[in-house]
């Protein structure tokens, strides 16, 4: 069985999401060193990194708010707008990976979904497919998609590595796992300690604890994250949210080492 980690590099960690458009080029450099290292460790790993689309992306998109519809014109130009920006931020990611011989092909998620009323309804991913059979990284990200209902949305990183994982997962060939890397150290409880462990069981418990993002982020922030993760978790889809900060925090994650960080599934096994 083939090992497959999807990774999402999120918005708060390779970017300034208080100041607009400021891409963190040096994390993005030690991230992509991490990575990098893993693969020379284990050349057979698949991988599909995303990016989050933290001061970029997000700025536009709570501008023109496109997540809610397109109609007129301006809201045309918006989702245009929207688009063009998570471009720009996916790029210089992109460079950084090339840079290290690292061989991404970014893929946007426009040309891939479409939604009804902001929810999935068809999705082609035979793309992701046949980089991973040509020797490539698909490198993914939350992006503008046309909506049958309503024009046009927006599909976050999140929700587009979930389906991801899920897609490959029923395969039956790939044992997915799933890593957030972001600028935290995991989830927080109440009293701002990291909870290792979140599950169905103890949900309802923390929920109230979890709190949304302090910067402008358009698509629900870390309660959004651990429900759609939870949603994938009784499928034995296991997903981390760690802190990328961390020297070497990523590396271990993604060869499924201790890390520190708050793991999301279904319970015991």
């Amino acid at each position: 069985m083939l090992e497959l980690v999807l990774i999402k590099l999120g918005g708060s960690l390779i970017t300034d999401k208080n100041q607009p458009y400021t891409a963190r080029l040096e994390t993005m450099q030690k991230l992509v060193t991490e990575i990098s290292l893993v693969k020379q460790k284990n050349p057979s790993l698949k991988l599909i990194i995303g990016n989050g689309a933290g001061s970029f992306g997000h700025q536009s998109a709570h501008k023109h708010n496109t997540i809610n519809g397109v109609v007129c014109d301006i809201d045309k130009l918006g989702f245009c707008l929207v688009h063009q920006d998570v471009l720009d931020l996916n790029r210089l990611l992109a460079n950084c990976f090339l840079q290290a011989s690292f061989p991404v092909v970014s893929l946007p998620p426009f040309m891939m979904v479409v939604t009804q009323n902001k929810k999935l309804l068809q999705a082609n991913f035979s793309v992701i497919e046949n980089s991973f059979k040509a020797g490539l990284i698909p490198l993914v990200f939350g992006d503008v998609v046309l909506d049958q209902s309503i024009g046009g949305t927006i599909l976050s990183t999140d929700t587009l590595l979930v389906e991801l994982a899920k897609y490959f997962h029923v395969q039956g060939n790939y044992r997915v796992k799933l890593i957030n890397a972001g600028n935290y150290p995991g989830v927080y409880d109440q009293n701002r300690q990291v909870i290792p462990e979140i599950t169905p069981a103890n949900y309802t418990q923390i929920k109230a604890a979890i709190g949304k993002s302090e910067s402008v982020d358009v698509t629900g922030g870390m309660i959004q994250k651990v429900e759609e993760f939870l949603a994938i978790a009784d499928w034995g889809i296991d997903c981390w949210i760690i802190d990328g900060n961390i020297p070497g925090n990523l590396f271990k994650a993604i060869l499924g080492q201790a890390t520190l960080g708050t793991v999301i599934r279904a319970g015991e096994y």
